[in-house]
């Protein structure tokens, strides 16, 4: 039997994009509070403040904040991954004149709290990241599809049982654009995928901290087992 004790919980937000002229509709149906367990390693997936079937406009914010508790009983390492969709648009600026050509660019913006932090290179997701003072998330890798791009955090600690994350991020918005290039009635997905992992006896990563805050390095290197687990 592996040692290694792993779960893995994923939520998908389904939206549901209605273009018409100035105004978009979308309707997300996500599950909240699941709970995966495998030995005594289990965590949940959490979106407190999101509310379904709330009218949608291109930059006006609405609420949605991934967490994960750790409902077991072991102390536990956790990872965000966050898909989001892309699609062949003309981003506006505030002007409402188009800011670039046409081309393949993500649909939402993401946000986070006072002080959140931007990915690198990607100018439109912001979120909620550790200090030297707090622990929050560390980015670790984005990766391009033709369909949708892929950001995958981590948490900068271990998260002990009962204990919850902060927000991965607080609030999202449709981006502006020109909406008749989105087909009117498209369905769009924002999947949210919550992995974990026991923090104790962690076999094949080297060099892990007593305490205190994990490495780029370290969460990279966790992540990557939990990323051959599930394959």
């Amino acid at each position: 039997m592996d040692k290694k004790k792993l779960i893995a919980a994923a939520a998908a937000g389904g939206l549901l994009l209605l273009c018409s002229l100035a105004v978009a509709y979308f309707t997300d149906h996500d599950t909240k509070n699941n709970v995966f367990t495998v030995g005594n390693v289990a965590l949940e997936l959490n979106e407190e403040h999101f509310i379904d079937g709330q009218l949608a406009r291109a930059d006006i914010r609405i609420d949605k904040d991934p967490t994960v508790k750790n409902t077991g009983k072991n102390d536990e390492f956790v990872f965000l991954e966050v898909k989001v969709p892309k699609g062949e648009i003309t981003l506006l600026g505030s002007d409402g004149k188009p800011a670039a050509p046409k081309s393949s660019q993500e649909l939402f913006s993401f946000f986070g709290g006072s002080g959140a932090q931007t990915v690198s290179g990607s100018d439109n997701f912001a979120y909620n990241s550790s200090t030297s003072s707090a622990d929050g998330w560390v980015f670790l890798e984005k990766t391009a599809a033709a369909d949708e791009d892929t950001y995958v955090f981590g948490y900068s600690t271990a998260i002990s049982p009962d204990e919850e994350t902060v927000s991965l991020f607080d609030k999202f918005a449709l981006r502006k654009f020109i909406e008749e290039e989105i087909a009117g009635g498209t369905k769009l997905t924002v999947p949210v995928n919550a992995y974990g992992i026991q923090a104790s006896s962690l076999d094949g990563v080297s060099g892990l901290p007593e305490s205190g805050s994990l490495s780029v390095q370290n969460l990279k290197d966790i992540f990557e087992i939990c990323r051959n687990k599930q394959n």
